[in-house]
């Protein structure tokens, strides 16, 4: 990863947006796919998506790498949703309630095979 640093300038908008860029080429799932895929609600699916962050941040990775909160206007209202990497993704899965069948079966398979 490249890091850079400008001594006592302003970064410009236009590099702050290319990093962004280049930050999120990888971040390419939407959490709203595993509420519908699942069958979950928004609860469970923000607090797996909550520990799957503590997750990388007790493994020193960048979680801004892996999860980006966005916003969709639908209509007269704002949704929150998150797009995720693959690691993001299957971290995400992990930490779901296994009480639900689908991703017990999902977590299962992550170990077993299918």
């Amino acid at each position: 990863m490249i890091t850079l640093t400008f001594y006592g300038e302003i970064i410009p908008q236009k590099i702050l947006d290319f990093i962004e860029a280049v930050h999120s080429r990888d971040i390419q799932y939407y959490a709203s796919d595993f509420l519908n895929e699942f069958e979950i609600e928004d609860e469970v699916i923000e607090t797996a998506i909550e520990r799957a962050i503590n997750a990388c941040s007790s493994l020193k990775i960048p979680y801004y790498l892996h999860f980006k909160k966005i916003y969709i206007v639908k209509q007269n209202y704002i949704q929150t949703d998150w797009k995720l990497s693959p690691l993001g993704c299957y971290l995400t899965v992990v930490n779901c309630d296994p009480s639900n069948p689908l991703i017990a079966k999902f977590q299962t398979s992550l170990i077993v095979g299918d």
